[in-house]
């Protein structure tokens, strides 16, 4: 934990165009906090890193550069309102920032808009020069190429809340939230390799949060290539054998947790969640499964961990 920073946009309603409006970068073995206000009410989920900048998009159509040295917003920039995804593809040098209704890619360092398609969702993976498209209401998973910004195919999976993609294993993982399916393709092919059905994965209701019995939150995979973990609204740290496409185990985090942001240390020996009903996020030993600390009134739906 010596030297990592937790990294993530203030959890903010989806349902809502008003959020509430902060990015935050916690000092994890200190417990120092530094909190980013942007504009009232921005409404911010998942950002990109690239080196020391962070790219925020909100809902409100506004993207956010911070310099993470800094800790201060350097500039903004307009992007597509709804739209508040944000990946970075190296290989091509992109920003890429998805809403329900489009993509849209800028070019890095300059943030000149290079192309956009008017197909949206709300969970993209890059693979190489290819990005993955998916969605929870999506019937299939659309393959973008990157370089032209056109669809090149579909893979027949949806009905997806998070992906991410295993570099070692050349693997995509897509998490299916209402039934709890979690399917692996092979990002050479295309292919579906695999899939595992895990009853906490699913059951997770839009309209009753709160009550959702589980469901697939983040996924993250680990810095080796040989595990991939999911936080669910179970209570539990999901982790899969990336290697075998396997079910390995519950990680479970306290009594009576609903998880919804994940990350995992450089060094893969730790995981971040926020634990949503409880209003916190921890650190939790992925040997022992035990909590090594906890951050009070700290909560991010999609996190990163830098050192």
């Amino acid at each position: 934990m010596k030297g990592e920073l937790l990294i993530g946009a203030a959890a903010s309603s989806p349902m809502k165009m008003q959020g509430n409006g902060n990015f935050y970068i916690e000092h994890a073995s200190s417990g120092k906090l530094s909190t980013i206000a942007l504009s009232k009410g921005a409404n911010a989920f998942r950002a990109a890193i690239d080196g020391n900048k962070a790219y925020v998009p909100t809902k409100q159509g506004k993207t956010y550069v911070i310099n993470l040295q800094s800790g201060k917003v350097t500039s903004s920039f307009s992007s597509p309102k709804g739209a508040r995804i944000a990946n970075t593809a190296k290989a091509d040098h992109l920003l890429l920032i998805t809403g329900n209704s489009s993509i849209t890619a800028y070019s890095l360092p300059s943030l000149k808009q290079k192309w956009q398609l008017k197909t949206g969702g709300q969970a993209l993976s890059i693979a190489g020069q290819t990005a993955y498209l998916s969605g929870q209401m999506a019937t299939k998973t659309q393959i973008v190429d990157l370089k032209s910004g056109k669809i090149t195919g579909s893979i027949p999976v949806g009905h997806i809340e998070d992906s991410v993609y295993d570099k070692q294993q050349h693997t995509l993982w897509l998490a299916n939230w209402n039934n709890g399916q979690m399917t692996i393709v092979n990002t050479k092919t295309n292919k579906v390799e695999g899939s595992v059905t895990k009853k906490e994965g699913g059951g997770f209701n839009m309209k009753n949060m709160m009550k959702s019995s589980g469901g697939f939150m983040q996924l993250a995979a680990g810095p080796a290539g040989k595990r991939v973990y999911a936080a669910s609204f179970s209570g539990n740290i999901m982790v899969y054998n990336a290697a075998k496409n396997t079910f390995a185990k519950d990680i479970r985090v306290g009594k009576m947790s609903m998880l919804s942001g994940l990350a995992i240390n450089p060094s893969g020996t730790v995981a971040y969640t926020t634990v949503e009903n409880k209003m916190e996020t921890v650190a939790v030993s992925l040997k022992t499964g035990k909590i090594k600390h906890t951050y009070p009134n700290l909560m991010s739906n999609r996190w990163f961990v830098i050192h």
